[in-house]
């Protein structure tokens, strides 16, 4: 494996598993604190929050000082304040190190992204940043799977200890293979201004951001209504619908990593373009199955296709995100994760809307229709 490629992927992982760990902890912590469960869960609003608004800052540091360097400060600085998490005394304290933890995490996928942009040439990119997936997708995955069964021999702190570790283990790897200096970029004076303006003089980018946008509110809108879905439409009772909605959404992951292990074979089978329309189609078909199917594992099946379709169009999107700006790569990066957190936080809120208005069939024909609208609008209008 190349070296830099292992200093991005250990920096994914560990930001992915930094992510998800908490989800599986809320009851236990919430126990532990003497605060009510909804109080809890707001250590993932701490945590998420933080890591989309510090993108658009950290990524133009990235472009100032360097993306290697400021990786190595970011993934020191999570496991320092993922670990100050493991010994918190109080649950403001546990608070804090979330919202740190957040800050920091936020500073390594889109420097990821772009540094791949900046050590492989386009027609290669793509493929490495779907093998980069791997890593991302494997480590949110792994995050929730370790804390659970963590949290179950040794308690919650071991959980955290867990994602502490991880992040420790990237720190070293980040700081001992690799690049070990390097000159200072061409751009290294130019001001934040001046970096996002470089990226906006590309009439691509306010449609590359519509449309990532888009993407993140209409794909991810669905996912905290699957145990609702299931209980509506496939007659799941209430004991049984968490495991299954887990299951369920546990599949979409799944789809990703199948992605991410064929996206050479796929790239070449269909080429870009293309690739595009398949995956807008199928995943906004996926979606629209779901009012129509009435157990829970063909509501499975229906979100690994979903998963797989929905990276074939997200891959693209995320390559033409390293390629709208070359001279402020890490800027551009960092707004377009910025964007995508900003779809899949508004995402819920629409479909809830269209939920209590229609229903959950027609919320789900209107997210198929506006995947392939959003198909035609990438094919037009970013990737032409």
């Amino acid at each position: 494996m190349h070296p830099v490629f292992l200093v991005f992927a250990v920096c994914a992982f560990a930001s992915g598993f930094a992510l998800r760990t908490i989800d599986p902890l809320i009851v236990p912590i919430a126990q532990r604190f003497v605060v009510a469960p909804a109080t809890a869960a707001l250590l993932s609003t701490a945590y998420a929050l933080p890591y989309a608004l510090a993108q658009p800052f950290l990524g133009p540091l990235g472009d100032r000082f360097g993306k290697i360097r400021c990786m190595r400060v970011c993934i020191a600085a999570l496991t320092v304040t993922l670990t100050l998490g493991v010994f918190a005394p109080s649950f403001e304290i546990l608070m804090g190190s979330r919202i740190a933890s957040g800050i920091f995490a936020g500073g390594l996928i889109p420097l990821v992204l772009a540094g791949l942009g900046d050590s492989f040439e386009l027609g290669e990119r793509q493929v490495m940043i779907g093998r980069m997936l791997f890593a991302i997708i494997t480590g949110q995955m792994l995050g929730s799977a370790v804390a659970g069964f963590a949290n179950d021999a040794f308690g919650w702190r071991s959980a955290l200890g867990a994602a502490a570790l991880v992040g420790l283990v990237a720190a070293t790897l980040t700081w001992t293979v690799g690049p070990r200096g390097s000159a200072p970029p061409a751009h290294a004076h130019a001001s934040i201004l001046v970096l996002y303006r470089r990226v906006f003089e590309n009439p691509k980018a306010i449609w590359l951001y519509a449309a990532v946008i888009l993407e993140g509110a209409l794909v991810f809108g669905l996912f905290p209504f699957v145990g609702q879905l299931l209980i509506e439409r496939t007659g799941s009772s209430l004991a049984d619908a968490p495991r299954q909605a887990g299951l369920v959404l546990g599949a979409f992951g799944i789809g990703g990593l199948a992605y991410a292990l064929a996206v050479r074979r796929v790239i070449g089978l269909l080429g870009v373009r293309r690739m595009c329309i398949v995956g807008s189609l199928a995943a906004g078909g996926s979606y629209a199955a779901l009012a129509t199917f009435g157990l829970w594992w063909l509501d499975a099946l229906a979100m690994a296709v979903a998963g797989l379709s929905y990276y074939m169009l997200h891959n693209s999107l995320q390559t033409e995100a390293t390629e709208v700006a070359p001279s402020a790569r890490g800027s551009a990066v960092a707004l377009f994760a910025c964007g995508f957190f900003v779809g899949q936080a508004t995402g819920p809120l629409l479909f809830g809307v269209l939920l209590h208005g229609v229903g959950f069939p027609a919320a789900l024909v209107a997210s198929f229709i506006g995947l392939v609208l959003l198909g035609q609008l990438v094919v037009r209008k970013v990737i032409a």
